[in-house]
């Protein structure tokens, strides 16, 4: 029997697609490999699933590729896939002769294996792999950041930056975000996405606006509770702008799931602020039951001018009232809680309007936040903007975030003037 592994450097949102993939390997007779971390010098054939929203997260890709290829059995092919082939192609082809493909082509697995059962003959699974395998995860990227201190003072300062960034990062998944829960019954709603924000390059790997049928998500929804589950995520690219390209909304199906009685909780990630508006009569009434665990809303900028820029505009006042008045309708013996992401040194971004996002986040009291520096990424808008800030202004502006939200919400930060935040780029 032929091994395979999968070695992951991607995001959250690819992880339901490489469940799939290793049921589709499996059902294709290969033995996958359970470590998505350490090279399984077994393995015939090694995936790497790769994240380009950053630069640091790309290079770190290509990093783990050279990695993978250093420690390989010299038989064993290696294909790369998730977002980098699509959003730095050129790059891709001058530091990889082999296979690729993007999330918008997982068809092409059937041919890499000369598949027997075709990839899309096999359903998209509700369920991520135990934590245990997480941690076990967890444990060798921080060995392998212990292997990359240099003796140094400063080395030792940012060995100490990164590591407790990766613990604060597995806490925020495991506690707050939920994102790698053994009880909760994930569900896929949409791909792709419907925005054009400037800075973004994931578009160009994920597509457009794709959305699964009403019906099937209810069908699916009811299926979850019939097994037993009571915790349930909404997951998708951008799962706020649910259903936008077949006549219904994400709010509709919240009014459809709110008729339920059976108990559950419910977590919806990756709702825009543009959407907002969208669900919050759904989620009150949820909340209001007590069946809205988690909510998610990357604001990315509380400045109204940076937004524009972003075109990620959006009545951003409005917004913060929004969320404030979801938290309030609670019930009073459940806890809401939400979580957001903003970007530091966008272009032309002064002081004053970074204080703006860090008044905002004060002022709406999210339990965590993704502090992300930014990225010029190839062929965006924002790549070419006047007012490009320095790597070193942009890491003081990340870190004053921190020191300013540390008291309220779990931050996590770049470490490094390059961008990096974590062993995961």
């Amino acid at each position: 029997m032929k091994k395979a592994q999968i070695i992951s450097t991607s995001c959250n949102r690819r992880e339901l697609e490489l469940a799939q993939m290793r049921d589709f390997l499996h059902g294709n007779g290969y033995n996958v490999s359970d470590d998505d971390w350490a090279i399984d010098e077994k393995a015939d054939l090694i995936f790497l699933s790769t994240c380009g929203f950053t630069k640091a997260a790309e290079d770190f890709g290509f990093e783990t590729l050279h990695k993978i290829n250093r420690k390989k059995k010299p038989s064993a092919e290696v294909v790369v896939c998730g977002c980098i082939p699509e959003i730095n192609a050129s790059r891709t082809k001058a530091e990889f002769k082999g296979v690729t493909f993007s999330p918008q082509s997982y068809s092409q697995l059937d041919t890499i294996i000369s598949a027997q059962k075709p990839f899309d003959s096999f359903e998209r699974p509700n369920l991520l792999r135990h934590k245990f395998i997480n941690l076990k995860d967890d444990f060798s990227k921080g060995m392998y950041l212990l292997r990359t201190f240099d003796g140094s003072f400063s080395g030792l300062q940012n060995l100490i930056r990164r590591l407790g960034n990766g613990i604060t990062r597995r806490v925020i998944r495991g506690n707050y975000a939920n994102v790698d829960s053994d009880k909760t019954f994930y569900m896929q709603i949409q791909e792709g996405c419907s925005m054009q924000c400037s800075y973004c390059a994931i578009k160009t790997a994920i597509g457009v606006l794709r959305s699964k049928p009403l019906a099937s998500v209810l069908e699916e929804f009811r299926n979850g509770l019939k097994l037993g589950y009571r915790e349930f995520q909404f997951v998708g690219d951008n799962a706020g702008s649910y259903g936008l390209d077949i006549g219904t909304n994400l709010g509709e199906l919240l009014r459809e799931i709110s008729t339920y009685e059976e108990d559950f909780k419910l977590d919806l990630t990756d709702i825009n602020p543009a959407y907002l508006h969208i669900i919050t009569d759904g989620v009150a009434g949820l909340s209001a039951k007590g069946k809205v665990a988690r909510l998610y809303v990357p604001i990315q900028s509380g400045s109204a001018r940076i937004l524009k820029l972003m075109k990620r505009s959006c009545d951003i006042d409005k917004v913060r009232n929004t969320l404030k008045d979801i938290r309030k309708s609670i019930a009073s013996d459940d806890k809401l809680k939400l979580g957001t992401s903003i970007i530091v040194g966008f272009p032309s971004e002064t002081e004053e309007e970074l204080q703006h996002t860090i008044d905002f986040c004060k002022d709406v009291g999210f339990d965590w936040v993704w502090c992300h520096s930014f990225s010029a990424r190839p062929e965006t808008p924002a790549a070419n903007m006047d007012g490009q800030i320095a790597p070193d202004e942009i890491l003081a502006r990340a870190r004053r975030v921190k020191k300013e939200l540390a008291a309220q919400s779990l931050v996590t930060t770049a470490v490094d003037s390059s961008g990096s935040r974590t062993c995961q780029g």
